[in-house]
Parts: C-alpha cells; structure tokens; sequence
C-alpha cells in the first residue's frame, strides 16, 4: 500500500498502469460484480454533480471503462456533453456501443493516465471531472499533480468526484477491506448472475488489493487524497461513501 512504486514499463497491448487488454475483456464480463455497491456509487455521483438534470454542461470520464457512468450521467442530465476517455481500445469499442442512444452527446478519446498532455485538450470550462478505479494507479505525487491539474481546467463553480480504492491507514483497516470485498462481491455474483462465477473469477485472479498487493495498484489514503484536494484549491472536500475499501469523495472550485 506504499506510494512510491514506480510505474512498470508498458509492453505491447499493455498500459503503463498494467492494464491488458485481455483484462479489459474479462472486467467486462463481470465487472459490476466486482465492485461493491457500484449503482450506490453511481447514484452518489449523479447527485454530487454541480448541475441542474436539465442545465447543458460539460463533464469529463476519465477511464470511462465500458461506458457505464457516462451512460447514467446522459441519461440523468439530458442537456450534457461528455468526454469519454479510456486508454483500452477493447473498452472504447464497448463505451461507443453502449453510448450509441446519445449520439451527438459524447465523444470517446484514447489517453493515457500518466500523460498530462491529455488534459491541455481539453480547455479550461469543464463542469465536472469524474472517474471511476482508475486513478489508484497513479502514485501520490502524481496524484496531488493531477488534482491541481485539474482544478485548473474546471470553470467556477464546478467539481471534481472520483470513486476509487483507498489505502487503509492500519492493519485493522486492511484486513477490514479485505474481507469485506470479498463478502460483497460473493454477494453480487449471486445477485447479478445467480451464480458464483464471478466471485469464483476473483478469488482465482487475486483480484482483492488488500490481499494480494499488485504494483500497478498504488491507492492512496483517505486523508491524504482529501488534503491534495484542498490544497488544490477545492472547498466542500469530503468522503461520500465508503464500502470495503471503496469510496467516493471529492471537492468543488469555488464561484469566485
């Protein structure tokens, strides 16, 4: 749970956070159950954004994934803009298929994470940036970059609202997690799919962090995610929801 692991060298069909293709095919299947609580953190994120559902806006997913937040957002606000962006081709190809309703309403954009060129093309009026478990896999310095980064692209008045993993700050906290994402994720393979395929996935990949420590995931801590996000400049900094080592938290820019 450290924060200084370097990040490894991208090899072909992999990212620099490590990500494969082939681990892009496998969360597609049984993503949802792998997450806990995902529609809980969906609705936290709707209603966090600092737009009226009928208000034209502008928001920003960054490591859209699939598509599936995007989708929830066009869906709530039907006068929004999105900027999809993801690094996996296999996850661009999907988001498009899945966000074809809105046409005209999105636009899908590779990028890499680590790369900070991606944000320099993207103005400086966004209402919101969102993201979902992607940013863990940058270190704590580069997160604290990000953040900042970030607030300077965000017009007034506008949020930045992250829903990711977060490093225990004890021992108690790490076995808590643990055990808890692995319950909640045995419990969603039987409720989405009425089996135990997808948690059985799980265990077999060492999908659980607070077990098997993998160097591409580098989690920071709840308080220091939130003091970068004050020191960035934002107000309104808090924890939304919390579950099994998940949560959703972030901060706003000021009117003025």
């Amino acid at each position: 749970m450290q924060n200084d692991h370097p990040q490894p060298p991208a090899t072909p069909g992999q990212s620099a956070d490590g990500w494969q293709e082939s681990d892009s095919v496998a969360f597609l299947d049984v993503g949802r159950s792998l997450t806990p609580g995902r529609d809980e953190i969906a609705r936290a994120l709707r209603e966090l954004v600092p737009a009226r559902s009928d208000e034209p806006f502008v928001f920003v997913d960054i490591g859209t994934g699939q598509g599936w937040l995007s989708q929830q957002l066009l869906d709530h606000f039907p006068a929004a803009h999105a900027i999809a962006l993801d690094g996996s081709p296999t996850m661009l190809k999907h988001a498009a298929a899945l966000l074809a309703p809105f046409a005209g309403r999105f636009e899908l954009r590779p990028f890499r994470l680590e790369e900070p060129a991606w944000l320099d093309a993207l103005g400086n009026d966004i209402r919101c940036f969102l993201s979902s478990l992607v940013i863990h896999h940058l270190d704590g310095p580069a997160k604290r970059a990000l953040f900042a980064a970030i607030y300077r692209h965000l017009a007034p008045g506008g949020a930045l609202l992250i829903a990711d993993l977060i490093a225990p700050t004890s021992e108690w906290g790490r076995r808590y997690a643990a055990q808890a994402w692995d319950e909640a994720v045995r419990r969603q393979s039987l409720e989405f799919a009425g089996d135990l395929r997808a948690y059985d996935f799980f265990i077999e990949q060492q999908w659980n962090i607070y077990i098997y420590p993998d160097p591409t995931d580098i989690p920071s801590s709840v308080p220091e995610q939130l003091g970068w996000l004050a020191e960035a400049g934002f107000s309104g900094v808090d924890v939304f929801w919390l579950r099994a080592g998940h949560a959703v938290f972030g901060g706003y820019k000021p009117d003025s």
